[in-house]
């Protein structure tokens, strides 16, 4: 049965294949496939495979298979060619491909190797690389032998000339100076009964060897993994010459490869599992190639923290329901494995189109921050100057400076203490700081900004005078509609119609800035400035906070299609990206940057849960809430403690 649907498979994705690689298996390809023992079948959503070592995980792979396979091809774990020419090999003939040591079989691929009783066992690479004392041991649990070559090229062809007896219509051609396109190939080439043959990509053409080796096969087609960048033009043009039908799938980056070699091999829901690798390393992924490749599924790499665009796209088109993932957490993250996508700080996305969800913004609910002001006005800590403004000290030079946020939160906090006690004290301290945001703004086109005029410095990066914030923009906008609101002053409205013309106008290299559209999403940068944005979750929805005081107060659509797509946003991107499972969440979500243990805050942990309860309420998505308790149910603190938010940030000098 499983040489028939194996068959069945290969037939289907080459019907979808460009036509220099879509023939179908021929009755050789079909015959030269092992019998072999079954396969665990993986279950739908998420597993993961991996162990304490790179061995251990190639274990974890191998127990899938059931005892009684015909072969078993076992490689050194410590570098990569000689196993990604054993991967595809070991997919065709049905059975796993286990590492090892130079000098020694760990005890976990011994004991394994005793499970599966493997009819033979092929070591790959010379003397070198895997010893003679290993090659004796493992002869002690089935006739063994090797394959090696002067170089891991000629290793790569010996695989090729032994595994593929009954020839081959299809090859895959890839790098041997590099790991990630090779790998990104295997699932498709064991699908495809196809071999990966190395080449060294740098040189302009292949050696005659290898020319011959694909016409030994019977090759009329092949595909080439990576861009002209890894194998040369030269390489491209040589086979085309030599009367090869040649197809390349190269993208930008090691992922947009693995996405592209995937699209051309597995058609949507051509395949029930695929397999998820981290592209930064090869072990991990080495083991996996031979599974993927034998249960005809494609085989994606990912980085660490999310998963690539190009990647995640790919995989939501193919619609497999299970996925396997190789290796733990640290490798490859939950976010990642639940394909979560990563958000590049880019900045030349158009400002005019993102992905809104079709929120219902409700006006008649208590608005955001009536549970809680930022700050406490009566904490002794904060200080006033005699006109009742707050005075804030650069922590790096001990200076008065101006701050946005601190003087937003703060009048914020007022006008709550003023509808709570009816003192006018509390509005007259609330005005006085609205009337310092109106004193220092700047304009862009007629639109008010409030600028921070002294640096801020983060994990190695400093904001360079003058720089704006999204955050400040947002909480300025919410001081402006309540005190419009509180006053009956119509100048209030003007400084709220200006604020609110702000977070249309796009990102500048020479003018304010605070709005962004990413991946067709819509974001509030918190640090805006000639850094790379930051992406932070709390600014962002402080900033969406105070649209919604403006959406509540004038009924303006747009403002609705701001918020819509803010909230969409945190949704679709920064939630996955933020949430630590068991743990305090991190503060922002720039991909490569954010997701490390020192932009996680429990500070700001507590923040994100009262925002999304805030969110749920203004919005009416219970999704919201469910998030809301999950952060708690992650991590809470022994005692609730008093919700401040200065603008002090955590993170500053």
């Amino acid at each position: 049965m499983r040489v028939r649907a194996l068959v069945a498979a290969v037939a289907m994705i080459g019907l979808a294949l460009p036509m220099a690689v879509a023939q179908s298996a021929t009755t050789a390809d079909a015959a030269q496939v092992s019998p072999s023992a079954a396969i665990t079948p993986l279950p739908d959503g998420v597993t993961r495979l991996s162990g304490a070592t790179r061995y251990e995980t190639a274990v974890a792979v191998s127990q899938r298979y059931a005892p009684g396979v015909p072969v078993a091809f076992v490689a050194t774990g410590a570098d990569f060619p000689d196993a990604l020419s054993a991967a595809a090999a070991a997919a065709v003939a049905g059975g796993p491909l286990l590492l090892t040591q130079s000098t020694k079989v760990p005890d976990a691929v011994r004991v394994e190797l005793g499970r599966l009783k493997p009819g033979r066992i092929v070591v790959v690479g010379g003397a070198g690389v895997v010893s003679a004392g290993v090659v004796a041991t493992l002869h002690g649990v089935a006739p063994t032998s090797r394959i090696s070559g002067r170089d891991r090229y000629a290793t790569g062809l010996g695989v090729v000339r032994s595994t593929f007896t009954g020839g081959a219509d299809h090859a895959i051609i890839a790098t041997g100076r590099s790991f990630p396109d090779a790998l990104a190939a295997t699932g498709a080439a064991g699908a495809r009964q196809a071999p990966v043959i190395l080449v060294d990509g740098a040189k302009s053409t292949v050696p005659a060897a290898t020319l011959t080796a694909l016409t030994q096969l019977g090759v009329s087609s092949v595909s080439i993994a990576g861009g002209t960048g890894v194998v040369s033009r030269g390489i491209q043009s040589q086979l085309a010459n030599s009367g090869f039908q040649v197809t390349r799938h190269g993208g930008a980056s090691r992922f947009d490869t693995a996405a592209l070699i995937n699209r051309a091999y597995f058609p949507a829901n051509s395949a029930t599992t695929s397999f998820l690798a981290t592209g930064l390393d090869f072990p991990d992924a080495l083991a996996a190639g031979a599974l993927a490749g034998h249960l005809a599924a494609p085989l994606y790499l990912t980085p660490r923290n999310c998963a690539d665009h190009a990647v995640s796209d790919a995989i939501t088109e193919l619609g497999a329901p299970s996925r396997a993932v190789m290796g733990g957490t640290a490798i490859v993250s939950n976010a990642a494995a639940a394909n979560a996508r990563c958000v590049y700080p880019v900045t030349g996305e158009p400002l005019d189109d993102w992905t809104v969800s079709g929120v219902t913004l409700r006006a008649d609910v208590a608005a955001p921050y009536s549970d809680r002001p930022p700050v406490d006005v009566h904490d002794p800590s904060i200080r006033l100057d005699s006109t009742g403004l707050l005075i804030y000290l650069r922590r790096d030079t001990g200076t008065r400076s101006d701050h946005p946020v601190a003087y937003a939160q703060y009048a914020i906090s007022a006008l709550l203490e003023h509808e709570r006690t009816g003192d006018s004290l509390w509005l007259e301290r609330a005005i006085r700081h609205g009337q310092r945001l109106i004193d220092i703004h700047v304009e862009r086109s007629g639109a008010w900004w409030f600028p921070y005029k002294h640096p801020w410095t983060y994990l190695q990066r400093t904001m360079t005078p003058p720089w704006y914030s999204g955050m400040a923009q947002g909480e300025a906008l919410s001081l402006f509609v309540r005190l419009a609101e509180a006053t009956g002053q119509s100048k209030w409205d003007v400084a709220a119609d200006r604020t609110w013309q702000s977070f249309a106008q796009p990102h500048s290299t020479t003018a304010p800035w605070s709005s962004l559209v990413i991946d067709r999403h819509l974001y509030f940068e918190e640090f805006a400035g000639k850094q790379i944005p930051l992406l932070v979750l709390n600014g962002h929805l402080f900033a969406t906070f105070g649209l919604y005081d403006y959406w509540r107060h004038t009924g303006n659509a747009e403002v609705a299609r701001y918020i819509d797509g803010a909230v969409t946003t945190v949704a679709n991107r920064m939630v996955p990206l933020i949430r630590v499972e068991g743990g305090v969440s991190y503060y922002c979500v720039q991909a490569d940057y954010c997701q490390i243990p020192r932009w996680q805050s429990e500070k700001y942990h507590v923040i994100h849960s009262w925002q999304f309860d805030t969110v749920a309420r203004i919005t009416g998505d219970a999704r919201f809430s469910t998030w809301a308790e999950q952060l708690r149910a992650d991590w809470s603190p022994a005692t609730a403690a008093p919700f401040t938010s200065t603008g002090s940030d955590w993170m500053a000098p």
